[in-house]
Parts: structure tokens; C-alpha cells; sequence
């Protein structure tokens, strides 16, 4: 399992709503839950499936927050989740 913590500079909100926009941009979701503030959407690296849990959570201010990155992937050395973690953090 491949897993990556970002900070950004924007709301929790805001980061709610951008990360269901590219989640949809990369890939297909397969579960969104509003309260948890989190999504599973399904991608692909090559011909590797990849799926990943991507949850918002609050950063030390308000204006801040931190996405944790759960990749799993089907490859033996993760290769293709951290490619498609990269294509996320990159379309932030």
C-alpha cells in the first residue's frame, strides 16, 4: 500500500470540492462520503487498476488543509499507485 500526505492552502471545504472535481477528472469514483470527507475512486496507470481513498482533513488553521492519500494498487511495488498519486497532488 502506497500512501502520501499533502498540505495545502485552502479550506477544508474547498479542498472538499476540488477533491471530488479531479477525483472524477482522474478516474471513476466509486464512493463519496460528505461527513468523513472522503472519496474511493478507481484509476488506471498503463493497464494497472489503481484504487485510492482520498480523505480532507483540517489543517492547523482554518484557511488549511491536509489530504491523506491511500493507494492500493494491484502492482507488486506500488509503481502505479504512486503515478497516480502524483497526477492528483499535480492537478491540486
Amino acid at each position: 500500500m502506497t500512501s502520501r500526505n499533502v498540505e495545502l492552502q485552502l479550506s477544508p471545504s474547498d479542498a472538499w470540492t476540488q477533491l471530488k472535481s479531479v477525483a472524477a477528472g482522474l478516474g471513476k469514483i466509486e464512493e463519496t462520503h460528505e461527513a468523513s470527507r472522503f472519496v474511493i475512486f478507481k484509476a488506471r496507470h498503463g493497464l494497472n487498476p489503481v484504487r485510492l481513498r482520498v480523505s480532507v482533513l483540517s489543517g492547523p488553521t482554518e484557511n488549511t488543509s491536509r489530504l491523506d492519500i491511500q493507494g492500493r494498487g494491484q502492482d507488486i511495488w506500488g509503481v502505479a499507485s504512486r503515478k497516480v498519486i502524483d497526477r492528483l497532488c499535480a492537478a491540486f
